[in-house]
């Protein structure tokens, strides 16, 4: 739809966007609030942020996510880094500390890959220097001893990466004799990546993935607060494809906009497969994210953040993102209260030829002052990706505020969309409603052998703020 990515905003655009709300009603789960299946407390001292990749994956029928304890409680302490495992049969739960005490911030959750003979690997680090925290530019790791097994790992192994480090994202490439590379954020504030050639045994600095300046002075789209700061989400396709998409910059410091490319044989590519050129093995690339295609453009008072990414069957990505709308009167400034009151979240498809683009439903407001881009999130199922799942604290469709019965309070809840024209429209069903706490954060883990089955996890709590939350993690468990 926006190839060029020219701007979304003229009168035709604004008219459009508010059909598309208008043609995807809520409509009930069919059944009143107590028929609801109740979700099952999986963990119950754990948060996540949302760019690293995996936090959540299903091998061999069992469950393995990572989180990061948000106080002293549940017998863990503020700070711990944790993977836990569900059987999916038993419903037995496990939980193991791969770093006690580490820094209580949800930037530091690991991220999960799952090694061919079924043993898995985290990686995990701290979110700058917060906290007086040793090591920030360290990348660490460790690995199960045995298979389908988390309660014994290798011993935590380290690697200065000589910048201050973020966000693991793990994938493992079969096409490229089974390498893995871990992209995070690192030199330059910037994506860069690690490659380990012995299935994590060890990892080596690979390059940087795109470069974005610090301070872009003299564009009119930089705050002035901050910058430097690309965000990005990773999913990868089939044994060597890993597809990516990327704003500019925080959406504090910058009028986002949303980009995509790919990554295959080492060379990145545009969306229809136009080359963009071959990803850096050095420290250095001239790739911005403004190179990439555009799958939505931002401005002042239309800023993007993306929520998830995942590819269809076909290869093709999908995107779910929001905007803040209404925030001109208050960019470049901190902690604006008019900033962050209106959230919507958009979804994009790639048809094989443009981007097919549209707004699908009412965000709410942010979760805290400060973080005005801050949204309850949303989830693309990956084995039915017209399906998806958000956290809003507004009707999703006409945008007045969720006031639960439970306590008289607004507070986020989470609904099930599904699409019958590839994403155009959705038609919304509460999972949860009248709820005594925020829902938050959802995730729908990649379950190759699911036959139909699904699983959705999310945070259940208070969240004040990324170094202040009070959360468990629930989850909506398929029949056995």
């Amino acid at each position: 739809m926006h190839r060029s990515c020219r701007s979304h905003f003229g009168a035709i655009r604004l008219a459009a966007l508010a059909l598309v709300a208008v043609a995807a009603p809520l409509v009930s789960a069919g059944a009143p609030a107590a028929a609801l299946p109740p979700p099952v407390v999986l963990h119950a001292n754990g948060g996540w942020c949302w760019f690293q990749d995996e936090r959540a994956i299903i091998l061999n029928e069992r469950l393995y996510f990572g989180s990061l304890a948000g106080g002293n409680r549940g017998g863990f302490a503020a700070g711990d880094v944790v993977v836990t495992s569900l059987d999916l049969r038993s419903r037995q739960t496990a939980s193991f500390t791969l770093h006690p005490r580490f820094q209580c911030d949800d930037h530091d959750v690991p991220a999960l890959l799952a090694l061919p003979d079924g043993r898995l690997l985290a990686t995990y680090q701290s979110h700058g220097q917060s906290q007086g925290l040793v090591g920030p530019d360290l990348m660490r790791w460790r690995r199960t001893l045995r298979p389908h097994d988390i309660s014994a790992w290798t011993d935590e192994r380290t690697l200065p990466v000589g910048a201050s480090v973020s966000y693991s994202n793990l994938f493992r490439l079969p096409a490229e004799g089974g390498r893995i590379l871990n992209f995070h954020r690192g030199l330059g504030f910037n994506p860069n990546y690690l490659i380990s050639t012995d299935d994590g045994a060890t990892f080596s600095y690979g390059g940087r993935l795109l470069f974005w300046p610090r301070r872009p002075e003299g564009d009119p789209r930089f705050t002035g607060i901050s910058g430097g700061r690309p965000y990005l989400k990773y999913a990868q396709h089939g044994p060597g494809t890993i597809h990516f998409v990327a704003t500019e910059d925080h959406p504090s410091s910058y009028d986002n906009s949303l980009y995509h490319a790919f990554l295959r044989a080492g060379e990145l590519h545009h969306s229809d497969g136009r080359p963009l050129g071959p990803l850096s093995r050095t420290s250095e690339t001239t790739i911005r994210p403004t190179d990439l295609t555009c799958i939505f453009r931002g401005d002042v008072d239309h800023v993007a953040w993306m929520c998830d990414l995942q590819v269809d069957r076909d290869g093709r990505p999908r995107v779910v993102f929001s905007v803040q709308r209404g925030g001109a009167a208050g960019r470049g400034k901190r902690n604006n209260p008019a900033d962050g009151m209106d959230l919507r979240y958009h979804y994009a498809r790639w048809d094989g030829a443009a981007w097919q683009v549209n707004e699908i439903a009412h965000a709410g407001s942010r979760l805290y002052a400060g973080e005005d881009d801050y949204a309850g999130l949303a989830a693309i199922d990956p084995q039915a990706p017209d399906t998806v799942f958000i956290s809003t604290n507004a009707d999703p469709v006409a945008g007045t505020p969720l006031i639960s019965a439970a306590d008289g309070r607004r507070h986020w809840e989470i609904f099930r969309g599904e699409s019958a024209d590839h994403g155009r429209t959705f038609r919304w069903h509460a999972v949860t409603r009248d709820s005594p706490a925020d829902n938050l954060r959802p995730i729908v883990p990649i379950w190759p052998e699911a036959a139909g089955r699904r699983l959705v996890l999310w945070l259940r709590g208070t969240y004040r703020k990324y170094t202040d939350y009070d959360l468990e993690v629930v989850a909506l468990l398929p029949d056995r």
